[in-house]
This record gives C-alpha cells, structure tokens and sequence, in this order.
C-alpha cells in the first residue's frame, strides 16, 4: 500500500525534485553499471532515512500511541458531559418554582379575600365597603362603570341573537334538512333555495328569515369583539390583538415566498429532466433557477419570525437528506433525480463546489455535508421551540383576557344588585346588612329584597377579589415563567449547534489519533523493499 502511494508522488511531483531522484538511486534507476553493484544495506540505509521524507511529501502521518490515547480521552470525556441532565435539571427547577408560585399566588388572594370579610364585618357601610370599591375596580378594569354595563348589555344581545339562529336551525332539523350557513342566507333567497332542495316546507320560511337578519347583523359578535378603550382589559385585549397579528402576519409575510421555493424546485426537477435529453441546452436555465430559488430562501431566512426560520432549515436538511443519500446511492425504486436536483439549487454555492469536486474525480465532502445537515437540524428545531413559546404567549394572554372578563362579569353584577337597593340599606352596616333575618315579618317585602341584594353583591365582590383575582394574576406569573422557558429554549438552540460542531471535532481527533503508519507497517514495507533489492541484484 505505501508503495503504490510513494509512486504515485513520485509521478505527482516529477524527475527533477531531489527526494525524486533520491529514490530513483535506491532503486538503482538510471544509474550505471558500478552503482547498480552497490550494496544492498547502504540502500536500505537510504530508504530508511528518506522514509520520513516520502511520509511528507505523501501526506501519511507516524502513528502514536500517545496521539491515540488522547484522543480516546477526549472522546470518552466528551461522551460524559450531560448537557441534557444540565438542560433537564435547569427545566425542573423552573417547574418546581412555577408550582410554588402559583400556590403562593392563590393562598395571597384568599388571604386578601379574607381580610375584606373581616373589614366588612367590623366596620363600615354597605356604600362604603361594596358599592364604591365595586365602582373602582370597575373603573379600573374597563375605564368606568358605563362601560361595564355596555359590555354586559352587548353580551346579552348576542346571547339573544345565538338563541334565535339556534332556534331556527332547530325549525329546519324538525323538517328533515340542514339549515344554510350564514354566508347562503345573506346572498340567497328562500325561494332560489327551496327551488333545489325539493320536498322543503313553505313554513321554514318564518325561519329563514328569522335566520338571515341575525347574519346580516353584528349581534352574533357584539359581545365577544367588544373593544375596550381604557382599564386594564384594553392593555390586555390590544396585547392579544397584537400577538395574534405577529403570528398570523408572520405567517402571511412568508407565505408568498414559501409558495416561490416550491413552484421553483418543480420547475427545477423539470428541467433536470430535460437536461437528459439535451445536456447543453439546459445548463444555463438550471443555474438561474438555483440562483433564484438560493434567493428567495435567504428571502426568509432573513424574515424575524420563527416559521420562516423553520422553513429554511428544514428545506435545508431535506435537501441534505436527499443528496446524501443520492451520494450514498440509496434511491427509490422509480429512480427520480427531481428532488436530488432542488436539493442541489436550495443550497446551491455549497453544492456547486460539491459538483466540481464530483467532476474533478475527487471525494465528495461528506462529513462537511453531514456536519451542516445536523446544524441546519439544530436550528430548525430551535425555530419549532420558538414558535411554540409563541403561541403559547398568545394563549396565555387570551387565558389572563378571560379570566379579567369573568372578573368584570361578577363586579358588574355586584353593581347592578345595589343600584336597585334603598338609600337606607345602602347607609346601614355591612354586618346589618348581611345579618340573618331573625323574624318571619323581616322574609318579606323591600327589607329582605335589599338584603338579598347586599348577599348578592358580596359574594360576586369577594369572588372577583379571591379566586378570580388568583387565575389572572397567576397568568402573568406563567408568562413570567415562558420567558424563563425561551431562555432555556435558546441555551438549548445555541448548545445543540456547538455539540454538533465539537463531537466532530472530537470524532475527527479520535479517528486521527487511531490513524498513521504503524511500527509493524514499516517493517513490512522495509522487507518487502529489501526483497526489492534482493530480487535486484540476482537479476
């Protein structure tokens, strides 16, 4: 084997160079008569001090055992860090603390609900411990009381407007058909309908009607896309409409030049296929469909949301997926070229060095492949964790919405009970005023309805200022721990990438350190030339 390469540098570098005619004497060519009598161990002296030249000049290393060893223990050292466990510890912990504060977060609240009770217990009057804090929070929560009942009236008018659209479907099941979706009430009539749905009775016409004027209407959404103009449920509503744009805009940005790498890798596979027939005539039409498709995925690459960037990545690790097995000669059954071939454009400066080098004759780089294949791997999976964490913000932020509506919902129920109640009920005491009724006379008439009220309106107070206070301030401590998450999430990204980039390092020190000429190598060779020579000098 190391005679095979020593030859072939001897033709690589030519007659002329020193180490060349070197070993031209020890192997008696071109020589005279009297050298070619030399003796057989001043050539083998020769060699053996050349050896190492030719080791050079061929690129072969000496092994070592020292160089072996390290770099079995760099391997084995690396195969010891747990960056998981580090990862997995780090994620525990966060839950762990997650959990402690949310129980932390509910036992505050009803502590807090607790002290309100004893306050309206010792002291103060229904107005002064109900009815004005109520109107704070309301304010507080949608800018005033007005407001409050706005939203209160707008949801009962989409009850109402869901109800009779729910009872008009029920009107169509009765006759055996499937009532109309809103968008075929609002641009069809009952008898174009009834023309082709034969067998339909007249009187489901009273219900059609009915039907289309709550579509035509904005009753069916009054009361959930109520805008809020001030108070803490506008903060939060425009942060949900705001996050819900990132996504979906997000999405929208990238979609037009998603649909461009797509249309470009057919139109790419294509013209492979003609390249068959007629090698010249395609050449230039592939390399500006390379050109372009390289543009419009660095078009999204350089777009800030994570669905762009899990796009690319994973249209990168398909494309490597697909020429490294092309390389590695595993093909379907049909024997298709068309996805090799938009691999090779969706990464088309790397690949193109890959083809010159396949067209030179030379070794493909597979490990450079296989090192950018999991890189790309890596990335696109911190993309995918990011745009998780995305819509799990959002989620969150819709949850903290909720929860501050079902608070506005129990204070202005609350509100409205003491509107109704007596100036002298809303002067007594909170302990008057919630006191058991003691009498038979005290169960009936305008006494016992404003206690009622009272009863009423405290519990829907303290509702809203334990429990419902708990669940919304616990979303904002969930958030608080998704940024923890995200950054756990990029640690993890930015580690993944490294790992990829140091176990091949660390692969390649292992496999160097296993490599060289071996003390046994040389001997064999040494032999084999001193048989050269013996075999020499008796021809």
């Amino acid at each position: 084997m190391l005679v095979e390469t020593i030859g072939q540098a001897v033709q690589r570098f030519g007659a002329a160079n020193p180490l060349v005619q070197s070993w031209n004497v020890i192997l008696g060519h071109g020589v005279g008569p009297l050298e070619e009598e030399s003796n057989l161990q001043f050539r083998t002296i020769c060699f053996a001090a050349l050896l190492p030249a030719f080791f050079s000049l061929t690129g072969c290393a000496v092994y070592s055992e020292t160089r072996h060893k390290q770099g079995e223990a760099v391997k084995e050292a690396w195969k010891s860090v747990d960056i998981g466990g580090q990862l997995g510890a780090a994620r525990k912990g966060e839950a762990a603390l997650l959990a402690e504060q949310l129980k932390t977060e509910e036992a505050l609240q009803k502590a807090r609900r607790d002290a309100l009770i004893r306050s309206m217990v010792f002291e103060g009057t229904v107005a002064a411990q109900l009815k004005d804090p109520i109107e704070k929070q309301l304010m507080a929560l949608a800018g005033s009381p007005q407001v409050a009942v706005a939203w209160a009236a707008a949801l009962k008018k989409e009850a109402r407007a869901k109800s009779n659209l729910h009872d008009a479907e029920i009107e169509f099941t009765r006759a055996g058909v499937e009532m109309p979706a809103c968008g075929v009430l609002t641009k069809q009539s009952f008898d174009d309908w009834a023309q082709s749905h034969a067998g339909a009775p007249a009187y489901l016409r009273a219900a059609w009607m009915s039907a289309a004027d709550e579509c035509t209407g904005d009753a069916l959404t009054v009361g959930s896309s109520f805008a809020f103009k001030a108070g803490a449920l506008a903060i939060t509503q425009k942060a949900v409409t705001d996050a819900r744009a990132a996504i979906g805009g997000a999405k929208a940005a990238s979609l037009e030049a998603r649909n461009q790498v797509s249309r470009l890798s057919k139109e790419y596979s294509g013209e492979l296929e003609k390249l068959a027939a007629d090698p010249s005539g395609a050449q230039d039409k592939l390399k500006s469909i390379a050109r372009e498709l390289g543009e419009a995925l660095a078009k999204i690459e350089k777009l800030p949301d994570p669905v762009s960037r899990q796009f690319v990545s994973e249209q990168r690790v398909k494309a490597l997926d697909t020429t490294l097995a092309s390389l590695a000669g595993n093909v379907d059954d049909k024997g298709e070229s068309g996805a090799t071939g938009a691999a090779l454009a969706s990464l088309a400066e790397w690949f193109d060095q890959s083809r010159v080098a396949l067209a030179e004759a030379k070794k493909p780089r597979l490990a450079a492949a296989l090192l950018l294949r999991n890189l790309e791997q890596a990335k696109a999976d911190a993309a995918a964790k990011d745009a998780q964490l995305q819509a799990m913000e959002l989620q969150l932020l819709e949850s903290k919405m909720n929860w501050q509506l079902e608070q506005l919902r129990s204070l202005s129920y609350g509100h409205q009970a003491l509107q109704a109640v007596s100036a002298e009920m809303a002067a007594m005491q909170v302990r008057a005023a919630l006191a058991p009724v003691e009498t038979a006379k005290a169960t009936s008439g305008r006494a016992f309805e404003d206690k009622t009220k009272v009863w009423k309106s405290a519990a829907s107070y303290l509702d809203a200022n334990g429990r419902l206070a708990a669940e919304v301030n616990k979303t904002d401590i969930q958030r608080n721990a998704l940024d923890h998450e995200r950054a756990i999430a990029y640690a993890e990204g930015n580690i993944a990438q490294w790992n990829v980039l140091i176990s091949s390092t660390v692969n390649q020190l292992a496999e160097y350190g296993d490599a060289g000429v071996r003390k046994e190598d040389i001997t064999s060779l040494m032999n084999s030339i001193a048989l050269l020579f013996i075999a020499k000098g008796v021809q």
